[in-house]
């Protein structure tokens, strides 16, 4: 026994010569400057940005909120975080927290910033209590309907904490639809290069961004949190921006370099319809053939049966959807059953998929009982 207790005793005279050699572990009483302390473990900082008055900024948005929420500018929060991890999982923490929002005045940015685990409830309580989590505020993320708020949910759930609600668009499914046959992928960087045509002259990886962290915990280096919460905030400014852009799009459709135009259209023709079908309107005549089919059929159901024969006769032998349209209007509307067969069998000698090839037989074989019942009427 006396063995033993002489061990243990060695055993801890070794633990505190390693931790003397050792810097101790960094106990934050300020922060940057700029951060108000907000708790024992959180601080925040509010900074106002002036809107260029010669931008479109502020109509941008407000477009925006009516296309896409139906809500105005005043309701809408920008947010984003920052995590220990970019896997998920329960040890992954928030350690920053933002949001953006616009007025007249200005871009208010607010960042929330967790100087310690053991202080991860107050830093929680403290969102709560700041900001704007109600039924009538529409919050902005970009892939925060996939991580950022099942995360935060989780971190609160985990704390005995009642989640907040979120009435949420998510920016990037917007930018996949429209940009994802021209980008590389759709990270935000790769978004801020190509679309809003910003290069930030320095940043830190996102995949770094735990680990500076970890070592700002364990030394407290400042200069490269620094970095961190600089990104943090480029990269709340980006969704604001982003969509703006995507609210003047909204209002007034145009073809934009990289941009799927006919993802527009039809983006748009469900939020500005007067618009959005002008523009597909505009595609379908300069022969784009998704553009061609949605208007047919619109036409179509709107009773302007000559209106869509038009626009598609120069492109009945080009694209076979649009063919189709009209093989449609030519038998049921027409009751042209001659020209029906003609382009029917025009198609029938390409290079068609079987189950193509068996419905043009069925429609050729129908076209040539009509063709000889009215040829017995007649006689």
């Amino acid at each position: 026994m006396a063995d033993l207790r002489a061990r243990l005793e060695a055993l801890r005279q070794t633990l505190k010569e390693r931790e003397k050699k050792e810097a101790p572990f960094f106990q934050p009483k300020h922060f940057l400057e700029g951060w108000e302390r907000f708790g024992e473990y959180t601080f925040r900082r509010i900074e106002r940005i002036p809107l260029d008055p010669d931008a479109n900024l502020l109509l941008d948005l407000q477009d925006g909120a009516k296309y896409f929420l139906s809500c105005s500018l005043d309701q809408l929060c920008w947010y984003d975080t920052e995590t220990t991890g970019l896997s998920g999982g329960a040890g992954t923490v928030i350690f920053l927290f933002g949001i953006a929002q616009v007025s007249s005045s200005g871009i208010m940015v607010q960042q929330f910033f967790l100087s310690d685990f053991p202080g991860e409830a107050e830093f929680l309580t403290r969102l709560l209590e700041s900001i704007p989590f109600s039924a009538t505020t529409r919050f902005l993320s970009y892939n925060g309907a996939a991580y950022d708020f099942p995360l935060l949910k989780t971190r609160y759930l985990l704390h005995r904490l009642s989640p907040p609600s979120m009435h949420q668009l998510d920016l990037l499914y917007l930018v996949r639809r429209l940009w994802k046959k021209s980008l590389p992928d759709c990270s935000l960087p790769t978004v801020e290069r190509f679309v809003l045509h910003k290069e930030r002259s320095i940043d830190i990886p996102g995949r770094l961004i735990p680990q500076v962290y970890f070592q700002y915990l364990r030394w407290g280096a400042l200069d490269e949190i620094k970095g961190v919460i600089q990104h943090h905030k480029d990269d709340l400014l980006s969704l604001v921006y982003l969509f703006a852009l995507l609210g003047s799009l909204m209002r007034e459709p145009m073809n934009i370099e990289g941009l799927d135009s006919t993802a527009l259209g039809l983006m748009a023709a469900t939020r500005n319809p007067i618009k959005g079908w002008k523009f597909l309107e505009e595609l379908a005549k300069n022969g784009n053939p998704v553009a061609l089919e949605r208007v047919s059929r619109r036409f179509r159901t709107e009773g302007k049966d000559e209106e869509g024969h038009r626009l598609r006769t120069p492109y009945i032998k080009v694209f076979f959807s649009v063919a189709l349209e009209e093989l449609k209007h030519l038998e049921h509307v027409r009751k042209d059953y001659e020209a029906a067969m003609e382009l029917a069998q025009f198609w029938m000698n390409k290079d068609l998929p079987i189950p193509v090839r068996v419905d043009l037989c069925r429609r050729l074989e129908r076209l040539r009982n009509k063709i000889s019942t009215l040829k017995l009427v007649g006689n």
